[in-house]
């Protein structure tokens, strides 16, 4: 049967389409094309030995994190909060594990297919989709006392150091998925004003401070325009109008609120301003979302965005290191694979670069198969890391190679070359075995040899042997003898033209071929 298994690559291994799915809710892209996959990567990224296990984060401060220009001091001389989180360190372990739904689409696509990848290639497959990897955070007991926990949320893995920021992520980010925004028509505010609040930074009028509801208009602009800045960061940028053009320009806009309805309440459902949803929000389905878990459990992606500054450093170097020297996901990928009966080898030696299949490879049994299979499997074996142009010349070949491929007879490698199956299939430019120039050369060699074309100029010069014809005269018995030597004669100018031509080979390879026969190739 024919397939496309042959057609793939590593680098057209992209399962984005597959896992950007919202039930998959992982999303996997296409490796580093600029990373060399083969062998050295350790070496240009880390220097000599680089890399290793994933460190011990928290038993010391990097340097460059202490010189750093960063660090502010008040006018009291001591640093502010923000700079004092990031110089402290975060006293835990992390453990670098592929994703569990990303794995599992994995080794559907390796099982479906029969190509055999490098295990090496695959864990960088992982490490370059941070969404893909999985990290244990252990939190470390210091001095005998109990190690500060993490606060996450459940619904999406957000982490926090502090359960008040953690509560601020889960109101902002999961508000919408219980209640419903409507915007609906209200009559203009009615009273006398001062004054009306104007957005510093947008422009924006947010309405008089003493109406009801501004502090949930200005927290609502802090929300979803500047999500960086502290409210009171925000407040100063206020400034108050006090001019009735602005504040009847402000009384006319406000035609118009935003009221929250509880999903699947019905139209009758009461509606609620922001601050009582939040409310409701907060008693009924906020406790239930919140999690402190011994070990914490999180992708590399949702790491990097933490708000707690140690934990997005930490998860960096982790990452870092492990792509410096992928052991750790290498050996929790070949754990999962032999779970799932996959296939390893190593390819040229005992210490060669560990390849892993979805089909089981066994030798080909060319005694029991048809010829034409058999000769396509013996062209593989003579000819190890051929591509398959080189294999198959015919569709029929084509369709042969595919079924050696697709019943593990054949090693058919992601760089599109293909090996027989032995214990240590042949991978690599050292094993390609080209046309040899040494077979060319030898149908020039019989160039030169013509060379000896002059010599039938000399064999021409019998002819002037042709004067011991008048010699005869001395006696009349040796006249016959000048007879036989007008025939050699002949034979000799034929030869003549035969090599100028270049084709005294044919009258050697039939030796046996009569005049009649060459007559008709000769008119």
């Amino acid at each position: 049967m024919e397939t496309d298994a042959t057609k793939i690559d590593l680098g057209q291994f992209d399962f984005t389409p597959d896992w950007a799915k919202r039930d998959a809710g992982v999303t996997v892209g296409k490796t580093n094309q600029r990373r060399d996959a083969g062998d050295g990567q350790s070496r240009r990224d880390g220097g000599k030995g680089g890399g290793g296990p994933a460190p011990r984060f928290g038993d010391g401060q990097r340097r460059d994190d202490r010189r750093g220009g960063g660090f502010r001091r008040g006018p009291g001389g001591a640093q502010s909060a923000a700079p004092r989180e990031r110089e402290r360190p975060l006293d835990a372990d992390i453990k670098i594990l592929p994703e569990t739904k990303a794995l599992g689409t994995v080794m559907k696509k390796l099982q479906q297919g029969f190509l055999a990848y490098k295990l090496k290639d695959l864990a960088y497959f992982f490490l370059d989709n941070p969404s893909s990897v999985l990290m244990k955070v252990t939190p470390r007991r210091a001095d005998g006392q109990p190690a500060a926990p993490f606060h996450q949320c459940k619904a999406c893995g957000f982490t926090a150091s502090d359960a008040a920021s953690l509560e601020a992520h889960i109101v902002a980010a999961h508000l919408g998925d219980y209640y419903e925004a409507r915007e609906v028509e209200c009559e203009p505010p009615k009273g006398n004003f001062s004054c009306v609040a104007k957005c510093g930074l947008s422009g924006e009028l947010l309405g008089p401070p003493n109406i009801h509801g501004y502090n949930a208009t200005v927290r609502e602009m802090i929300r979803t325009r500047y999500p960086s800045m502290s409210e009171s960061d925000y407040r100063s940028r206020i400034v108050m109008l006090r001019d009735a053009e602005s504040i009847e320009e402000w009384r006319k806009g406000a035609t118009k609120k935003t009221v929250f309805v509880p999903k699947g309440a019905g139209e009758d459902a009461p509606e609620l301003a922001r601050e009582q949803a939040e409310a409701e929000f907060r008693r009924n389905a906020l406790p239930a979302m919140v999690d402190t878990p011994k070990n914490l459990m999180l992708t590399a992606d949702v790491a990097l965005k933490s708000p707690c500054a140690p934990l997005r450093r930490a998860a960096q170097e982790a990452l870092d290191a492990e792509r410096r020297n992928p052991f750790a996901m290498m050996f929790a990928l070949r754990g999962a694979f032999h779970h799932r009966k996959m296939h390893f080898f190593r390819a040229n030696d005992p210490r060669g670069q560990e390849f892993v299949a979805g089909v089981e490879l066994k030798p080909f049994d060319a005694a029991h198969a048809i010829p034409e299979l058999a000769a396509v499997a013996k062209f593989v074996e003579e000819n190890p890391c051929s591509s398959k142009a080189e294999i198959a010349k015919t569709p029929e070949e084509e369709k042969l190679l595919s079924w050696l491929v697709s019943t593990g007879h054949v090693v058919a490698f992601t760089n599109g070359v293909f090996s027989a199956v032995e214990k240590h299939p042949k991978y690599g430019p050292q094993w390609r075995k080209r046309a040899k120039s040494a077979a060319p050369a030898p149908a020039a060699e019989p160039a030169p040899e013509p060379a000896p074309a002059p010599e039938p100029a000399p064999a021409t010069e019998p002819a002037p042997a042709a004067e011991p014809a008048p010699t005869p005269a001395p006696a009349a018995e040796p006249a016959p003898e000048p007879a036989p030597v007008p025939e050699p004669a002949p034979a000799q100018t034929a030869e003549v033209p035969s090599a100028d031509a270049d084709t005294a080979e044919p009258p050697k390879e039939n030796p046996e071929t009569t005049d009649n026969e060459t007559a008709p190739q000769l008119a």
